[in-house]
C-alpha cells in the first residue's frame, strides 16, 4: 500500500514593496483624522468651558481707540487753567488798600477722566497784567534763572491750586520787573491778571482794584 505522500513546502509569496508602501501611507492618514477629530473636540470642550467662565472678560483687542491711561502725560484740551489774585492768606481778594502786594496764582483742572501728568514747572509759567489795551507787567520780562519744568500728577476732576508770589504793583521792562521797577498808579486804578501755563492759558482775567 502506497504511503501517503508529505506534503510539499509552499514558500509564501512576498508582497510586492509597493504594497507595504501604499498601506503604510493609508495607515498614516488614518492616524492623522483621528488626531483632527480628537482636536477639534477637546478644542470645543475648551471654548466652551470658556465662553462659561470668562464671557465677562475684556477683549484686550477689542478698542483700538486712544485711551487716557493714569500718569500719561495729558493730553491736548484736556487741562484748564484759572488765574487767582488773592491776598498774603491765600484768600482771594479784589480790592487791595495802599502799600498792600497782590499775591498771583492759578487753578489747574485735569478735566479728562482719568490721571495724567502736566508740566507747571516756573520755565513754563507766565503771569501778565494789563489795564485796557496796555501790557503794565509781565513776568516774562523777569530773571527767569534757575526756573525749571516740572511734571506734576493731576488727578482726574480735582482742582490743583498753586503756590502763591506777590506783585510789586510795579511795571516791567526789557531791565526786568521787580521791586526796583516804576511803581504803577493806585488810588483806586482797575487792573486785569491772565496766566498761562505749559501752553494753557487762563480761561478766565481777574479784575482787581489798587488803591
Amino acid at each position: 500500500m502506497t504511503s501517503p505522500r508529505s506534503p510539499r513546502n509552499v514558500p509564501s509569496r512576498r508582497q510586492n514593496p509597493s504594497v507595504y508602501k501604499r498601506r503604510r501611507i493609508i495607515a498614516l492618514a488614518v492616524v492623522a483624522v483621528i488626531v483632527v477629530i480628537l482636536w477639534n473636540i477637546v478644542a470645543g470642550i475648551a471654548g466652551f468651558i470658556g465662553g462659561i467662565f470668562g464671557a465677562n472678560e475684556p477683549d484686550p483687542l477689542a478698542s483700538t481707540g486712544t485711551q487716557v491711561v493714569a500718569g500719561a502725560a495729558c493730553a491736548p484740551g484736556t487741562v484748564s487753567l484759572e488765574a487767582i489774585v488773592a491776598n498774603a492768606s491765600g484768600s482771594s481778594q479784589s480790592s487791595f488798600a495802599t502799600g498792600v502786594n497782590p499775591y498771583f496764582g492759578y487753578q489747574i483742572t485735569n478735566n479728562s477722566s482719568a490721571d495724567c501728568t502736566f508740566d507747571v514747572g516756573g520755565a513754563v509759567t507766565f503771569f501778565s497784567v494789563t489795564s485796557g489795551e496796555q501790557t503794565i507787567w509781565d513776568s516774562k520780562q523777569c530773571d527767569r534763572t534757575g526756573l525749571t519744568n516740572m511734571p506734576l500728577l493731576l488727578k482726574a476732576g480735582v482742582p490743583t491750586a498753586s503756590a502763591l508770589s506777590d506783585w510789586y504793583r510795579v511795571y516791567s521792562s526789557e531791565t526786568g520787573c521787580g521791586a526796583e521797577q516804576t511803581a504803577v498808579a493806585g488810588g483806586g486804578a482797575s487792573y486785569h491778571l491772565s496766566a498761562s501755563v505749559n501752553g494753557v492759558i487762563s480761561t478766565n482775567t481777574v479784575q482787581f482794584i489798587l488803591n
